[in-house]
C-alpha cells in the first residue's frame, strides 16, 4: 500500500510539474494552441486520476486499533478547516495591491479600475471578477503572480485542488522563496492528507518569514491535526500570540486554537 501511494504520489507531481513547463512553453511561444491543449488535457487526466486515487486510499478503513484515534483526529480538523476563514477570509485583501519590481503589469492593471478612464480609480473589487476572467487575464499576463495567487486560493477554497497546486507551483516556478505560495501550498497537501509534505512546504515559508501570520496557523493546525503533535502545535500558537499587531478576529481564531492544542475544552 505504502508503495502504491508512493507511486500515486509520484505520478501527480510529475504531472503537475509537466503542466507548469507547459505553461512556461505557452507563454515563451514554443509550442502551436492545439498541441498545448492536447498536451494540458492529458497532464490534467493524469493528475486528476492520480489525486482521485490518493483521496480514495485516505477514506479506506483503518484497523480497529486505529479507527478511534482516527475519528477524533479528523473531528477536530474538521473545526480546523472551519476556521481556515483565518486565511481564506480575514487575512485576503478584497484588492490586488500594485506590482511594480520590474516594471510588471499587476492584476488591477490588467483588470481594469472600478471607472473606466479614470487612472485614479480604485482597483477593481476581486469579488467582482470571476474565475474564467481571472484566468484570461493570467494567460495574457503570465507574470502577475499576485492574481496567480489570488485565483489559486478560490480553487484551494472550492476544494479544486489540481487548479490550485497548477497555479501555486507556478507561482513557485517564477517566484521560489514565495512565502504565500510555499504556506498555501503546504496547506493544499493538508487537504491531501499529507501532512509531513504540508509541514515541509510550511517550514519553507517560514524560513523565509518566521513571523508570517498564514503559515505559522497553517503549521500550528497540521502539527495538530496531521501529526498529533500538540506540543509543537502549542509552541507555534504561543509565538503567534505574541505578535502585537494581530486583527481581533485572527486573534480569537489563535486562541480557540491553542485552547484545542493544551486540551482545554478543545474537540474530541
Amino acid at each position: 500500500m505504502t508503495g502504491d501511494r508512493a507511486h500515486l504520489e509520484e505520478q501527480r507531481d510529475r504531472a503537475l510539474r509537466d503542466l507548469v513547463d507547459l505553461d512556461r512553453q505557452v507563454a515563451d511561444g514554443e509550442l502551436p494552441d492545439d498541441v498545448a491543449a492536447e498536451l494540458r488535457s492529458r497532464y490534467e487526466r493524469t493528475a486528476a486520476a492520480a489525486l482521485a486515487q490518493l483521496s480514495e486510499r485516505s477514506e479506506e478503513p483503518a484497523p480497529a486499533a486505529d479507527r478511534a484515534s482516527a475519528r477524533a483526529r479528523w473531528g477536530a480538523y474538521a473545526l480546523a478547516l472551519a476556521a481556515a476563514a483565518f486565511a481564506a477570509v480575514i487575512l485576503l485583501p478584497s484588492y490586488l495591491g500594485e506590482r511594480v519590481p520590474g516594471g510588471a503589469v499587476s492584476g488591477n492593471e490588467a483588470l481594469g479600475s472600478t471607472s473606466a478612464g479614470d487612472e485614479q480609480a480604485a482597483p477593481r473589487d476581486l469579488s467582482t471578477v470571476t474565475n474564467e476572467e481571472m484566468e484570461a487575464v493570467i494567460a495574457e499576463n503570465p507574470d502577475v503572480v499576485d492574481m496567480r495567487l489570488a485565483l489559486a486560493h478560490r480553487y484551494l477554497d472550492a476544494a479544486d485542488y489540481l487548479a490550485a497546486a497548477r497555479h501555486y507551483l507556478v507561482a513557485l516556478d517564477q517566484e521560489p522563496r514565495n512565502v504565500e505560495a510555499r504556506a498555501h501550498y503546504g496547506w493544499l497537501l493538508m487537504q491531501l492528507d499529507e501532512p509531513e509534505q504540508a509541514m515541509e512546504s510550511v517550514d519553507g515559508a517560514l524560513e523565509q518569514d518566521p513571523q508570517h501570520v498564514e503559515a505559522l496557523w497553517f503549521k500550528a493546525s497540521i502539527a495538530l491535526y496531521g501529526l498529533s503533535d500538540p506540543a509543537t502545535a502549542v509552541a507555534v500558537l504561543e509565538q503567534l500570540q505574541q505578535q502585537t499587531d494581530l486583527e481581533p478576529g485572527v486573534r480569537s481564531q489563535v486562541d480557540a486554537l491553542l485552547a484545542a492544542a493544551r486540551g482545554e475544552g478543545g474537540p474530541g
